[in-house]
């Protein structure tokens, strides 16, 4: 546990919060407490509740947040489980208990840097109701024995308003500097809960069909990238996969005008897989993954790169077949 908490008393706890800050966890006794703390360091003007949604955890992680909870019983509230529901419904049962007319989200591995993030958040989302969403730029981070900086500074995009052409390109807002509008988790769609782990790019695309995106020009939380996570270790193949699955199911939710572009995006993601099943040797897997980069429409979208992906798997195959390989198919 870390050092007492000062008590924060702008924030009239028991008063109807104005933002929820929802902090999903599970096994994370090691990280809590401060993530709980880059919350409770917060200087705002108005109130604020933390709502930690645990996944059915095995270690500490419940008794850390209990613990907070008897400390700040007006301000944190803790929900437990008697079974694991997984990551997804975690995380919107999460937002279903949020009062607050914001929510704020954290998972319990990171945490912010920044007192004044909710401050700056709440001020840009209440002066402009068409804003969606705001984030902000993070810190890369790693934690553990050897504490490290992978990247200073994430995304790349240039900061200010992003609509739903930039959102389909990439999932651009790191989880711990979102804020969004209390409300929006009710349109997602039901595919939500079937495609582990995108728990959040489907919430910012469905934010982008009725507004913007805000991206402010701070850095304001680290975001870490931890080396037990059930999803972090699986690699970049793992990823692209899991990006075209993502556009198989979107376009039911995005405007006709949008589509085009997902088939396009999904192609450039078929040519990713191809081109690493080509460097595991997996040359017959490669072959028709980049001619899945053609069968995603439009057909002349990105066609130069397809023709060149789908010639080198071909190549690659002819050469392996000549010296005696197998079919891995």
């Amino acid at each position: 546990m870390t050092a007492p908490l000062k008590e924060t008393s702008i924030w009239a706890p028991g008063s109807v919060p104005l933002v929820s800050v929802a902090i999903t966890s599970f096994n994370a006794e090691k990280w809590l407490a401060q993530a709980l703390d880059s919350v409770l360091e917060q200087q705002t003007t108005f109130p604020v509740e933390i709502v930690v949604a645990d996944d059915c955890s095995k270690d500490d992680t419940v008794a850390i947040a209990k613990a907070y909870q008897a400390r700040y019983p007006l301000i944190v509230r803790v929900l437990e489980r008697s079974e694991n529901v997984g990551t997804q419904r975690n995380y919107y049962d999460a937002f279903e208990q949020c009062r607050g007319k914001f929510i704020a989200w954290l998972d319990a591995d990171d945490y912010w840097t920044d007192p004044a993030k909710l401050a700056i958040q709440v001020d840009a989302l209440e002066k402009d109701p068409t804003i969606m969403v705001c984030g902000h730029f993070v810190r890369w981070v790693t934690r553990g024995s050897n504490d490290e900086v992978k990247r200073e500074r994430y995304p790349t995009l240039t900061p200010g308003r992003h609509g739903m052409a930039a959102i389909l390109r990439s999932n651009f807002l790191p989880s711990p500097s979102v804020m969004f509008r209390n409300g929006l988790q009710r349109q997602l769609p039901e595919w939500y809960f079937e495609v582990p782990p995108l728990t959040d790019w489907p919430l910012y695309v469905v934010a982008a069909c009725s507004g913007d995106i805000l991206l402010i020009d701070r850095i304001m939380a680290d975001y870490t990238l931890n080396p037990t996570s059930a999803f972090w270790g699986e690699g970049t193949l793992f990823w692209h996969k899991l990006n075209v699955e993502f556009y198989n199911r979107v376009e039911d939710i995005i405007p006709q005008g949008f589509h085009r572009s997902v088939r396009a995006e999904k192609g450039k993601r078929y040519e990713e897989i191809a081109y690493i099943l080509r460097k595991k040797g997996d040359f017959v897997g490669s072959r028709k993954v980049a001619i899945d980069a053609f069968r995603s429409p439009a057909v002349m979208d990105n066609v130069e790169s397809k023709v060149k992906s789908l010639l080198a798997s071909l190549l690659r195959e002819m050469q392996w077949r000549m010296t005696g390989g197998k079919s891995r198919s």
